[in-house]
């Protein structure tokens, strides 16, 4: 597998340069990629209308992009052509553009079916789309249902603005501006590794998205969106929000990673409009770049792909960073992977990869893909960082600042748990307290106050310890205490083999009370048996043993929380007036 690479500066240099790469033997049809910062789209036309004349059996593909990687670097050129030669008999490269209608994405569905029923021996696929003008999450969805889970999938969107769409092509079609873009490699010795670089880190406390509609950020917890860049960062809402907010965009937790999404403008109401959709419910961290930070994801991936020995890279990094780093100076985190092998690509308007089993839309990312024929060659590589540093182990001072606010973030977060638990735990059985016992019976009986049966249904458990003042004035305090105490245990590991929402607490003095989600008064009277009979086998060092007296009660349809506690409760007393260390159910009003 062997990379060339020219930039278009008229018919005639470039016809020279594709001559060239007709001249070494390449057994299968070449894959060529053409990226446009703005090229005249007659030139973009020329070039095409060249590699049919002199490479009829190519394969070419094509996007828009924010700056072209061009030998290494983000390259300032308008139009850069890479030309990727196979050298195994078997390997191959079929591209194909999909059109996408918003309303009809089963159309889109159905053609990917078909083309991968004709297609065999794919290894990889590199996948361009022009992400702002199709419904990319849902898009994301389809490939990664139809795709077989085993093949690498990796890309960007095609960059547009206010001065030119973005767009896609390939051998044989127009500029599509509504489309997805797949071309697949594959054959017997095609290797890939490849991963992803963020280098964006978390800051301060997690923000839950309580308002949004669409790509419109509206409130994070409760507040306007933009509150937190005006009141944390001192971000002005002006014409410069987006410069300044990419250096803090904020990052979704998905599974077991992290998606960056970073904010495009601010209205007067304070609603961001971000670079993709946030659902309501999401939880968000504003992340902070710091180069040192970034560079060192950048090497440490760097080293992995080196590993891998690859022949050619892929990389397609987010316009974003290339803003971030300032123009041409994001050159600083192509190096790297330039040292290891050839590499193309562009900077992208969104990135895409499939990583663990799930296809995902990024944002400020970096996306590199080593390919090879064939086995890796012998011998370790080892990449070198040649900017000037102090050493591999110093932290900037902007990183060790922002591990000292997270840190004390983290301890503060921690003590308002602990607060928190406080505030409705009692204190010697770590139950619940009565506050919060009352306040999940009461709001599991008005949440299902109509229809209070099968699933829905809620039974409460009243336990009430029999003769405890016995064993106060008799043993004293701190057995009664140590009864108490081994009696909560008792009833907490009962509840936790239930496997439903169970609540368990301490309703006052020698009382208990268990709220049963789901369960019936049959099954909880059953239940309260169970914890009757394990309170019974208990032997304690001073009062020997112990017995407890069950109320259990059902509600019934309309019923509120309180005429339900006084139902539990009269079943109480009757089975104290039974002789005690009985448990009785209460009667239907």
């Amino acid at each position: 597998m062997k990379q060339f690479q020219t930039v278009y500066h008229g018919n005639d240099t470039f016809r020279a340069a594709v001559s060239e790469w007709n001249s070494h033997p390449c057994p299968v049809p070449a894959l060529i990629h053409l990226f446009s910062d703005g090229a005249d789209p007659a030139d973009v036309t020329a070039a095409c209308e060249i590699i049919d004349e002199l490479m009829p059996d190519a394969v070419y593909v094509g996007a828009s992009a924010s700056g072209c990687i061009f030998e290494g670097r983000i390259s300032s050129e308008k139009l850069v052509v890479s030309c990727l030669i196979f050298e195994k008999q078997d390997s191959f490269a079929q591209a194909c553009l999909f059109p996408v209608e918003r309303e009809n994405l089963s159309a889109f569905q159905t053609s990917l079916r078909e083309t991968l029923k004709d297609l065999r021996n794919v290894k990889a696929i590199e996948i361009m789309t022009t992400i702002d003008t199709i419904p990319i999450r849902e898009i994301c969805g389809i490939i990664q249902k139809e795709v077989p889970e085993d093949i690498p999938i990796w890309g960007g969107g095609a960059f547009g603005d206010n001065e030119f769409q973005a767009f896609l092509f390939k051998k044989g079609s127009d500029f599509q501006f509504a489309g997805v873009l797949m071309t697949f490699v594959g054959g017997s010795d095609i290797h890939v590794q490849y991963d992803y670089v963020s280098g964006w880190k978390t800051l301060g406390y997690p923000l839950k998205v309580t308002r949004a509609e669409g790509y419109v950020l509206h409130e994070l917890d409760g507040h306007p969106a933009y509150q937190i860049y005006e009141h944390y960062l001192r971000i002005p809402n002006d014409d410069h929000i987006f410069y300044n907010a990419l250096e803090f965009p904020f990052a979704v937790q998905h599974e077991d990673r992290m998606l960056l999404r970073h904010a495009l403008s601010c209205d007067r109401n304070g609603a961001l409009t971000m670079s993709t959709q946030i659902p309501e419910g999401s939880v968000l961290h504003v992340t902070y770049g710091d180069p040192e930070t970034i560079m060192q994801d950048v090497m440490q991936c760097a080293q992995a792909i080196a590993d891998f020995k690859p022949e050619v890279i892929s990389i397609f990094d987010c316009f974003g960073r290339k803003t971030f780093w300032g123009g041409t100076e994001a050159t600083r985190e192509i190096i790297p992977f330039h040292q290891i092998a050839s590499t193309y690509g562009f900077c992208t308007a969104g990135e895409l990869i499939r990583w663990k089993n799930s296809m995902d839309h990024h944002n400020l990312t970096l996306i590199i893909a080593g390919m090879r024929e064939g086995n890796a060659m012998e011998g370790s590589t080892k990449v070198i960082h040649r900017e000037v540093r102090n050493s591999e182990s110093t932290m900037s001072m902007i990183n060790r600042l922002v591990n000292f606010i997270n840190t004390a973030t983290a301890e503060v977060l921690e003590a308002n748990i602990t607060l928190s638990l406080m505030a409705i735990t009692d204190r010697l059985t770590k139950l619940y307290n009565r506050g919060e016992i009352q306040r999940r019976i009461t709001e599991r009986i008005e949440e299902k106050k109509n229809r209070p049966d099968g699933e829905d249904a809620t039974s409460i458990v009243m336990i009430d310890l029999d003769d405890f003042k016995k064993i106060n004035d008799t043993y004293g305090h701190q057995e009664g205490d140590q009864v108490l105490m081994r009696v909560a245990f008792l009833i907490h590991e009962a509840i936790g083999k239930l496997n439903i929402n169970a609540s368990d607490g301490r309703w006052g003095g020698e009382e208990f009370m268990l709220m049963l989600p789901g369960l019936n008064q049959k099954v909880a009277a059953e239940f309260a048996e169970e914890i009757r009979q394990a309170i019974e086998k208990q032997q304690f060092e001073k009062c020997g043993k112990v017995s407890a007296s069950f109320g259990v009660a059902q509600a019934m349809p309309g019923e509120e929380a309180d005429p339900l506690v006084v139902r539990a409760d009269m079943a109480l007393y009757k089975a104290k007036a039974s002789g005690k260390n009985i448990v009785c159910q209460a009667q239907e009003k």
